[in-house]
């Protein structure tokens, strides 16, 4: 993967997929099963930054019918990207799902995504780890 990302120590790596003869590549992190933390590279990139948005939108509106999501068009070290604020499955298990999606010049795509329970402390927790992991998050060149 061409990004680094810096977490607190107690956040545990619990999946990678993919590679380079098997796309996207993924890691995700998880903190005692509350709050999960994934970074998705896509070595070119699957729609445009706005249909990825909106396919965010949809996935998560296919549990419930009840997703409420929040773009807002922004950068990353330079580069376009979008950050996309859903919640859903408000009258189950209420979530919130927090996404940078970043589109380099060399066409590939990097998806920074926190899912945390919405409501609760682990909010505040799932939020805070997005911004600083955002904050700190390195992409590379190939």
């Amino acid at each position: 993967m061409n990004a680094t990302l810096a977490l607190p120590a107690d956040y545990e790596e619990t999946a990678r997929e993919g590679g380079a003869d098997d796309p996207p590549r993924l890691v995700v992190y998880d903190l005692d099963n509350t709050i999960q933390l994934r970074l998705t590279q896509w070595d070119k990139a699957p729609r445009s930054l706005a249909a990825q948005a909106r396919e965010a939108h949809d996935t998560w509106n296919g549990h419930d019918g009840d997703a409420s999501t929040q773009t807002t068009p922004t950068s990353f070290d330079g580069y376009e990207a979008v950050l996309t604020d859903t919640t859903y499955d408000l009258d189950t298990r209420p979530t919130r799902v927090m996404q940078l999606t970043i589109l380099t010049t060399d066409s590939r795509m990097y998806e920074l995504r926190v899912d945390m329970p919405k409501g609760t402390p682990d909010e505040r927790k799932g939020t805070s780890v997005f911004k600083a992991a955002r904050d700190r998050m390195e992409i590379g060149n190939r």
